[in-house]
């Protein structure tokens, strides 16, 4: 699995970088069949709220693509909520497949 970091409008650091890594790899347990995670961390100025950190996701797999963009005040924040929206679409899909192969044989 290849885990593609990027920043924009934003510098991602070696300890951003690291976490985001070991944050999102956990989803590869979930589903042995993901070939690459792209995640791209931005920071957005908004007059009301201030710094808005946004963590977007892109995960591609044998037949499976999903897309995550979680907002937050906080960047690590942003990426734990991505991470945990991320793993439910995963679960949720291997779910999916399973109830299909169950169906499926007779």
């Amino acid at each position: 699995m290849n885990i593609i970091i990027s920043g924009r409008r934003l510098e991602v650091t070696e300890p951003i970088k690291k976490y985001a890594e070991e944050k999102i790899g956990r989803v590869n347990k979930y589903f042995d069949h993901i070939t690459e995670i792209d995640v791209t961390l931005s920071v957005e100025k908004s007059k009301v709220e201030g710094e808005i950190h946004r963590a977007d996701v892109l995960l591609f797999g044998n037949g499976l693509k999903l897309k995550v963009e979680m907002e937050d005040k906080d960047l690590y924040a942003a990426i734990d909520k991505a991470t945990d929206v991320l793993e439910r679409k995963v679960r949720q899909h291997k779910e999916k497949l399973k109830d299909h192969n169950k169906k499926g044989t007779h």
